[in-house]
């Protein structure tokens, strides 16, 4: 008896502690009058107004409060004395996509360093999706599974091309036509925020301006926008906006061009012509805007030989290319090597080398029903990368060049064409060595090399290109860049990617595009206000992208909210050493959680798919 009484009490004192510890849970929230509460710090609301000093309150993912002084407690509370903060930051243009896809680099935390609360993605005409898959496909694993930032998704032109036409160069026909109009209206429908183009990339560059507008006008009764890395962003980069403006205007959508500048010494300028053409759009009630990246150099991939390829190869104007492209290692030279497997041994060896691994069934669907010759070039450039045959590394085009520079003819004519080529790119005091066997020689211009090692540009870019060493061209002009960042139309977008981190080269842009412009343009330069830069990376972007419930610190927002450290931001990312981690980002909320504490990631990922909204 006393051994029953004794168990019904053990059971009935750990109900009692269960039942206890229910209630508490349930009663803890209400303990708190709000979840977050930073205090005593100075706030940018994403106006142009200056800072003001103010306590934030947030409770269930929103911005509830916005006061001198708010009483009250709160589950976590911030020392804001003698921070910044700021709405969170909303990227107009990347291609995190690309890693964010693979679990490793959901976080984005490159991005979260840098304060970046959002991102647009699926740029240039690649949708953020792989072609073999939809877009609801990519949103559903991101929604259950958890990313770092916000995503907004965009259809890419390229990516429909291909779907439905390969990489033909050629009109569609009015069927395919038909077609990519049916998979933009299925992107729209599943919450794709519009439409994006890489018009010189293919196959989207084969693209006609008709054939753009015909899509962007699916996009149009849905609130889309059309983002656009537009035709040319050099010596016809008018022409370029023109077209843009002309999409926009005869589709009815908004057109957002991409990462705008114009590259190349001989065109600096122009880009305050192009400005105006944007701005008698937009005086005609045309919605036109614009992001751009607060850096000289471009590319994903900046690192450039500082020998032309005509120099290199030795190609004379009278030959051509055709003859020397016959002699190098091509496409078609590689895809003929798999072109005697059967579909199912090729299929095979795709599944061996394709990153996206577990294999689905739509990527299955997708070998199978491909047709037999884009079968064999996907496999081909899956396994063989052209690039590693070319180049200073690659013997028989060394020992070319190296017999055509014995030939004191031929060796003048090299000379030649090189210091064109970087007369007319940038001229040798902006023709930066970022990589090189030689460390001391690393961040310092062509000219600076050549005086120092007493040798004329020409014979010095020969020597950095033997030994391998990667320069960087400042293609852009420093007075452009500033031009373009003080117009009220144009936000913030990196064009970076989120890679493993260390791994591989890229541009510093994917790791400190927000705090550099910050630091660099606002506080060092002063070329804009401060506030002027934090509302290009936030209530303006916010505006481009429709949103009316983030980009601003104020009541009803959604709490995406930097804290930021303005006077010790530190960006230690290098031409030389582009992985390094932006600091100076104290405190990150995203929709309402604590990502960044302290300037370290808590693991928590709690960005969402924001949806287009029919």
């Amino acid at each position: 008896m006393k051994n029953k009484i004794f168990r019904f009490s053990i059971f009935l004192l750990l109900g009692v502690f269960f039942f206890t510890g229910l209630n508490f849970s349930a009663q803890k929230e209400k303990l708190f009058n709000y979840d977050v509460v930073i205090k005593n710090a100075s706030v940018f609301e994403g106006s142009l107004k200056p800072a003001f000093r103010a306590d934030v309150a947030v409770k269930d993912g929103m911005i509830v409060k916005v006061e001198r002084s708010i009483k009250g407690s709160a589950a976590k509370v911030i020392n804001g004395k003698g921070l910044y903060v700021t709405p969170g930051f909303i990227d107009l243009h990347t291609h995190v996509d690309r890693g964010m896809y693979f679990a490793e680099n959901r976080a984005c935390l490159n991005y979260l360093k840098q304060g970046v609360t959002t991102v647009i993605v699926g740029q240039c005409g690649s949708s953020a999706w792989p072609i073999f898959e939809k877009a609801e496909d990519l949103m559903k694993v991101w929604s259950e599974e958890g990313i770092g930032p916000n995503a907004a998704l965009l259809v890419g032109h390229g990516t429909l091309r291909q779907i439905v036409m390969g990489m033909e160069e050629r009109e569609p026909t009015a069927d395919e036509l038909e077609k990519m109009k049916a998979l933009v209206e299925e992107a729209m429908e599943q919450g794709a925020y519009g439409l994006s183009t890489g018009l010189i990339y293919e196959p989207s560059s084969f693209g006609k301006t008709d054939e753009v507008i015909e899509l962007v006008k699916i996009i149009a009764p849905y609130g889309g926008i059309y983002h656009s890395h537009v035709r040319d962003e050099r010596d016809k980069l008018l022409e370029a906006v023109k077209e843009a403006v002309e999409i926009s205007e005869k589709s009815g959508a908004p057109a957002h061009i991409s990462h705008f500048k114009v590259m190349e010494k001989r065109n600096w300028g122009l880009v305050k012509d192009a400005c105006a053409i944007i701005e008698e759009a937009r005086a005609r009630g045309i919605k036109v805007t614009a992001d751009q990246y607060p850096y000289q150099f471009s590319d994903g991939y900046p690192y450039r030989s500082p020998i032309p390829r005509s120099a290199w190869l030795g190609i004379e104007e009278t030959e051509g290319m055709e003859r020397v492209e016959t002699e190098r290692l091509r496409s078609e030279d590689s895809e003929a090597i798999f072109d005697h497997l059967r579909d199912s041994h090729l299929i095979e060896l795709y599944k061996k080398v394709t990153p996206y691994y577990p294999v689905s069934e739509r990527l299955l669907q997708f070998l199978n029903e491909i047709p037999r010759d884009r079968l064999v070039r996907l496999v081909s450039r899956s396994l063989i990368s052209l690039g590693d045959f070319r180049g200073p590394g690659n013997t028989r085009e060394r020992s070319k060049f190296l017999a055509r520079m014995a030939n004191p003819e031929e060796a003048q004519k090299i000379r030649e064409q090189i210091k064109e080529y970087i007369d007319n790119v940038t001229g040798p005091e902006s023709f930066v060595v970022a990589i090189c066997v030689e460390k001391n020689l690393e961040g310092k211009s062509l000219k600076h090399v050549a005086a120092m090692k007493g040798k004329s540009i020409e014979d010095t870019a020969i020597e950095l290109e033997l030994m391998g060493a990667r320069c960087v061209p400042l293609r852009m002009g420093e007075e452009d860049i500033e031009f373009i960042m003080k117009k009220d139309y144009v936000g913030t977008g990196s064009d970076g990617t989120a890679p493993p981190y260390g791994i591989g080269l890229t541009h510093i842009r994917s790791y400190s595009t927000f705090l550099h412009k910050i630091k660099k343009y606002a506080l060092k330069r002063k070329s804009v206000s401060v506030p002027h830069v934090i509302r290009s990376q936030t209530s303006l972007p916010a505006e481009i992208m429709n949103w009316n419930d983030r980009g601003w610190i104020k009541n009803g927002y959604k709490a995406d909210i930097v804290v930021l450290d303005l006077n010790n931001i530190k960006t230690g990312t290098s031409i030389s050493n582009p992985h390094a981690y932006s600091e100076g980002v104290k405190y990150l909320l995203i929709n309402g959680e604590i990502v960044l504490d302290e300037g370290k990631w808590t693991g928590k990922l709690p960005g969402k798919v924001i949806k287009l909204k029919k």
